[in-house]
């Protein structure tokens, strides 16, 4: 058992205890049922105070910003988890990720057969996705 430490232990000029407050001990109310000391009645004040001051919505105001991105990060994360959990379950199910492979090449080639060989269909669909990224970059 380690002793405790003795007042030369200490760093000289510096307190431990930066302030303290000595409470009278209050008479028993029907609320503390004499057992509980002021403390709490001390708290309570101290808080109402505290939020009367305005200083609980400033200090909520400053950190709000830091908040909402916090819980984007833990909501994004969470459900970067459960994706990858839905993938390694559909990967892990036998001849499942060559058939999803295969129906994206039947997809891709239904899809660009008749968009993509003639010219004028291929043009079209160029200014189309032009016309979509740049209304998505204007906004």
């Amino acid at each position: 058992m380690a002793d405790a430490p003795t007042p030369s232990d200490q760093p000289s000029g510096q307190p431990t205890v930066a302030t303290t407050i000595t409470l009278p001990p209050s008479a028993p109310s029907e609320a503390s049922q004499g057992d509980q000391g002021g403390e709490w009645e001390l708290l309570v004040s101290k808080l109402r105070d505290w939020f009367a001051s305005g200083e609980a919505a400033a200090l909520w105001s400053k950190a709000r910003t830091p908040l909402v991105a916090l819980a984007a990060l833990i909501a994004l994360l969470m459900v970067l988890r459960v994706y990858g959990a839905l993938i390694d379950a559909l990967e892990s199910i036998p001849l499942l990720p060559g058939l999803l492979e295969l129906v994206g090449v039947i997809w891709m080639l239904r899809f660009g057969v008749p968009r993509l060989v003639r010219s004028g269909d291929r043009q079209a669909l160029l200014d189309t996705l032009r016309s979509r990224w740049q209304a998505f970059w204007s906004r």
